[in-house]
């Protein structure tokens, strides 16, 4: 799975720009629920996200042990104790999976580790998410802020629920939280990524055979893993 490779390494640049702090990596435990909860707004805390100002999560998946070759939290910003009012959010999740040769079966990994967030419900954590948006809007109850819920709790509990999934190997997360100007860049890539999945689903689906007059062919041209899959799939 290498089809995302360049993103990812966009990706990075744009990270590693900016003064993140690691957080540990370790078992957490914090109860976890099967459906999303309603937070009355007497019981909440604050918000995380803002639809009206640059924020983004985006998951991306590579098999290159180079790019993501270990676990890791990272976090930008005020860490949830510590925030006092309602606060813009972006969260970005690089995964390194077991490469897949059959593109098909590729693909369906990919669309799983997407809708695999939905089922990640904390308890006191309430998701509200716009996949259309790339975006995510989060009540955090007063009830979880007291018990100790903080960015370190929900990195590893992303990163132990990933890693019981097949073929996932490492996780890692980065959580922003506050307003940031190199967001607009991370949005950016997210619409990118969601570019290359829609060509990668165009190719598998076949449903134009001629690249002259493809929608998609200026991202098949800038991705040669694309281009590669393309080839393999008209072959057949």
């Amino acid at each position: 799975m290498n089809v995302y490779d360049n993103l990812i390494r966009e990706t990075l640049n744009v990270l590693q720009s900016q003064s993140f702090v690691q957080l540990p990596v370790r078992e957490c435990r914090w109860n976890m629920r099967d459906t999303n909860e309603f937070l009355m707004g007497k019981e909440v805390a604050f918000e995380l996200g803002d639809r009206f100002r640059d924020s983004v999560v985006y998951h991306v998946p590579t098999s290159d042990t180079a790019l993501i070759g270990e676990d890791k939290v990272f976090l930008l910003g005020q860490d949830l104790p510590e925030i006092r009012k309602n606060t813009n959010f972006s969260r970005v999740v690089l995964f390194n999976i077991d490469d897949i040769p059959d593109p098909n079966k590729a693909y369906i990994g990919v669309r799983k580790l997407n809708y695999e967030r939905y089922k990640i419900i904390p308890e006191g954590y309430m998701v509200l998410s716009s996949s259309f948006e790339n975006k995510e809007n989060v009540r955090v109850s007063k009830k979880a802020i007291e018990n100790g819920l903080t960015f370190e709790t929900l990195g590893n509990l992303y990163i132990q629920h990933y890693k019981q999934m097949p073929g996932v190997n490492h996780v890692q997360i980065y959580f922003i939280a506050g307003d940031f100007d190199f967001v607009k860049e991370l949005v950016g890539l997210s619409k990118k990524v969601n570019e290359v999945t829609n060509a990668f689903d165009h190719i598998l689906k076949n449903v134009i055979l001629d690249c002259d007059v493809c929608p998609l062919k200026t991202i098949c041209e800038d991705i040669e893993a694309l281009r590669e899959l393309h080839f393999a799939v008209n072959k057949k």
